[in-house]
């Protein structure tokens, strides 16, 4: 950090500032502040493309009576400044936030999506890691006063499709930054627009810790280490064509597999939108069916919650039908808890390559909706073939499952809506697993327990699993078992 920065407030909570040089990050840091008129600002603001900010600069910050650190950084994008200096000044900063960031404001200018800001995410998730997503707000600076003043016109009327799927990638939390030069500090516009944000701000319950950002550290040395390893892969090739047939012919070859990995890479950035990585997961040697505990789903209010946070009666995203959005009841928590050893757990996340539609984690017997909607277990996906749905801008969109791998997890919850579905990490998931792939007949099952519900709410919320759920799976479990000792006896 700059010498002539305060430190930071030890006990604290963090507000960071992200985004290309030039998009208004110092801007918003100063309107926040209440200096972007002084001679003087808090964060130093440049006309031109070269950031003025080289270190990241902190400032305290109040929301009511809580304490903040805003901290503003370099430009992602420096045109004379060298990335790797920027990501690494950045993460040293964040690793200096002991209390955690409250809110990451990525803050770009309000236009259509551009391959360079494609690309400022990729490095941005790169650095902070897929979860950071779920502490962002992003922030449209630029607008014009028609889209300042009207909120609703400019989301509805000038977000391109690229634009929608990343605000829906972070739970649908966005801002406006006002143009302190077209609405001045006593401006009941610009006044409601940073109210607005910190309204955002203040209903965010977790906090980014370092814990995520060293996780990403970890993937980002795994990247470099393949990354390497293709590299040497290619160099020894070319030289032992080198030694049998010469230099053109062994310098065709090592272009040409560059050109064949480069061009892969393209055409993955080009299917960012369609294409899913889903990696499936397993309890141990449990047949518990679940998800993992900080999967988030959106409640009627239109707030994004985890799941841990979930209670009976909350009313979550179900589905969505002829463009308008379902919710159902949480009737039925069957099991919720952290298992005595970490469990395999399943995820899956759009291409890294261009929009982050969020991250799914469950088990490899739940169920998954196709693009038929039938359910289909999370272990039979088919990276290439199946497509699974996932929401956008109330309507349920078909993407194909790009891979599908395996990580390990300790934390779980399963439970039931009235529906029989919910929409986790955007995500069109059937409640039910590890029975009978027919969603239809899962609602005649759970029939009985979804009119007692009705009469008397459930108050289970335990790790063992609910008894009417234990019972069915016993049930089951005899059933298919017994069909396989008949198979075995038909047989012989």
């Amino acid at each position: 950090m700059a010498d002539n920065t305060p430190p930071l407030i030890i006990n604290a909570p963090a507000i960071l500032l992200v985004g290309k040089t030039g998009a208004g990050k110092s801007t918003l840091g100063n309107l926040m502040l209440g200096t972007s008129e002084n001679e003087n600002p808090t964060f130093p603001v440049s006309d031109s493309f070269s950031s003025v900010t080289k270190k990241c600069v902190s400032a305290t910050y109040n929301i009511g009576n809580k304490i903040y650190n805003i901290i503003d950084t370099p430009g992602v994008f420096d045109t004379d400044d060298l990335d790797e200096e920027i990501l690494k000044e950045i993460a040293l900063t964040i690793q200096k936030c002991a209390y955690g960031i409250k809110a990451i404001l990525f803050v770009f200018e309000a236009k259509r999506f551009t391959n360079e800001q494609r690309e400022m995410i990729d490095k941005i998730m790169l650095l902070l890691g897929e979860e950071a997503l779920q502490y962002m707000i992003s922030v449209f600076s630029h607008c014009n006063r028609k889209q300042t003043e009207n909120p609703e016109y400019f989301s509805k009327s000038c977000w391109n499709d690229p634009i929608k799927a990343f605000v829906n990638s972070v739970g649908g939390r966005w801002a406006i930054s006002p143009n302190p030069e077209a609405f001045p500090p006593d401006n009941i516009v610009r006044q409601k627009r940073l109210q607005d944000l910190e309204n955002i701000i203040t209903s965010m319950s977790e906090i980014y810790r370092t814990e995520i950002l060293d996780k990403a550290r970890k993937i980002q040395e795994e990247n470099a280490r393949i990354a390497r390893e293709i590299e040497e892969k290619r160099q020894r090739e070319y030289d032992e064509i080198l030694m049998r047939e010469g230099e053109e012919i062994a310098r065709a070859n090592y272009e040409r597999q560059k050109a064949d990995y480069e061009r892969i890479a393209s055409e993955n950035r080009n299917k960012g939108l369609y294409f899913i990585n889903f990696l499936t997961s397993i309890f141990g040697d449990k047949n518990k069916g679940c998800f993992w505990l900080e999967t988030r789903v959106k409640l009627e209010s239109g707030r994004s919650i985890r799941m841990s946070e979930l209670q009976i009666g909350d009313r979550v995203l179900s589905g969505i039908r002829n463009g308008i959005a379902e919710f159902s009841d949480v009737y039925l928590i069957a099991h919720i808890g952290k298992l005595d050893h970490e469990a395999k757990f399943a995820k899956y996340i759009n291409s890294r390559y261009i929009f982050f539609l969020g991250q799914l984690r469950l088990t490899t017997t739940h169920y998954v909706f196709d693009e038929n909607l039938s359910i289909i277990f999370a272990k039979n996906l088919r990276p290439g073939e199946t497509k699974i749905l996932v929401s956008d801008d109330n309507k349920l969109v078909p993407v194909f499952v790009n891979d599908v791998t395996n990580e390990w997890h300790d934390k779980y919850i399963s439970f039931y809506t009235r529906a029989g579905s919910v929409i986790a990490d955007g995500v069109f998931c059937s409640c039910y697993d590890h029975c009978p792939p027919s969603q239809t007949l899962m609602d005649l099952v759970f029939l009985p327990v979804r009119w007692w519900t009705r009469i008397i709410p459930s108050t289970h919320r335990e790790e063992r699993l609910h008894p009417y759920v234990q019972f069915l799976e016993t049930v089951y479990l005899s059933f298919i078992n017994a069909m396989k000792k008949s198979k075995r006896l038909i047989g012989n």
